[in-house]
């Protein structure tokens, strides 16, 4: 059984670099996450160019592994999500929080608000130009997992897809007011007690690629992050 007090629907465009935040998060010791959900088949590496960033775990979003029709969440019975999400975790952990990975649900933020009361929103966002630019520079329809084919089909459409995904989440952060956070090592330091800050993860976001002559030149410092309903955790967020 899932207690929604304790799930992070966790959201971004391709290319935003939600995967290294999800997996970031995912280190803290503020709080415990439930990384069951992990397993071969769910991961895929970038390459080294690239501090070897990962995808790892559960992707729901029509196509993919789980969260077929989620393109359309808000047709789903509350019960129905989350007999769905229950598939992808391999232990229960009750109090453990599930970190529910959509690009979909960025179209979907109102609902699951209203929907998941007692539930976590995490929204991760770049420049569309920049998100555009990492995704297909990263791989784009080659990379294996999760699986983009179904859905985003080509690249005119990806393309839209990503562009509509970004205005939503961020229109939903503007007519909220929510903080927007800048997804730097002294963020994860200072918020969730993360001082690794030469881990690969992090590094990617900040754009710090260590096979560059002079990695610290080319920083974009691009990737930021909103969080709804945090205050529990930290009355800053």
């Amino acid at each position: 059984m899932v207690d929604e007090s304790k799930l992070i629907f966790f959201t971004g465009a391709p290319g935003s670099k939600w995967s290294a935040v999800s997996n970031v998060l995912s280190m803290t010791k503020k709080i415990n996450i439930n990384t069951t959900d992990r397993n071969a088949d769910r991961e895929y590496t970038h390459p080294t160019k690239f501090n070897k960033a990962q995808h790892l775990g559960s992707y729901f979003g029509t196509g993919m592994e789980l969260g077929e029709g989620w393109h359309e969440i808000n047709k789903f019975t509350k019960q129905e999500i989350l007999n769905e999400i229950d598939k992808a975790w391999k232990e229960e952990k009750p109090n453990e929080y599930r970190i529910v990975k959509s690009h979909m649900i960025s179209n979907n933020l109102d609902f699951i608000a209203e929907t998941f009361p007692k539930s976590k929103i995490m929204i991760v966002f770049r420049p569309i130009e920049s998100c555009y630019r990492g995704w297909f520079g990263a791989g784009g329809f080659d990379i294996t997992y999760p699986k983009y084919h179904n859905h985003y089909k080509d690249e005119e459409t990806a393309r839209e897809y990503i562009k509509e995904e970004t205005k939503d989440a961020r229109q939903w952060i503007f007519n909220r007011n929510l903080t927007v956070h800048t997804a730097t090592s002294k963020h994860w330091k200072d918020y969730w007690d993360i001082t690794d800050s030469e881990n690969r993860f992090i590094k990617s976001i900040e754009g710090y690629f260590f096979e560059k002559n002079d990695p610290s030149r080319d920083v974009t410092l691009d990737t930021h992050i909103a969080y709804y309903n945090f205050d529990r955790i930290d009355e800053r967020l």
